[in-house]
């Protein structure tokens, strides 16, 4: 099994520049279970973060001085406002890609589960999971 970046599927959605090229993952079938656990666990995390960074990374002005108001703007604009050269957008594009992987791998794991089941040929041992 192969995954692109992004998880593959039917989507139109364009890359960043920041993105750089197109990857491929392979994965054994019988590595897919504990693969999507990982790639869970990293966006389970990543979420955490995320929720947590959107209020505490904003900057304030402060000293209350017309300096520190033009970083604190500057730096947001940066972070939260400047489209795909935002430093968010590029983290929630990264975030969109494990979500894309998960999905994946989850599909793939289904399809395998419909055609062999559980059998331990097809696995390489049983799992239930």
């Amino acid at each position: 099994m192969f995954l692109a970046d992004g998880g593959g599927g039917g989507s139109t959605q364009t890359r960043p520049d920041y993105s750089g090229t197109q990857q491929r993952l392979h994965v054994e079938p019988s590595a897919i279970p504990e693969a999507r656990k990982v790639f869970t666990a990293a966006l389970d995390r990543l979420d955490n973060q995320l929720a947590d960074a959107k209020a505490a990374l904003r900057a304030r002005r402060w000293a209350g001085d017309p300096v520190s108001q033009e970083t604190a703007e500057k730096f947001n604009q940066d972070t939260f406002e400047a489209g795909d050269a935002a430093a968010l957008t590029a983290i929630e594009a990264y975030r969109e890609q494990l979500q894309g992987v998960v999905d994946q791998l989850t599909a793939i794991e289904a399809d395998y589960r419909r055609a062999e089941g559980d059998n331990t040929a097809s696995w390489g041992r049983v799992n239930n999971d």
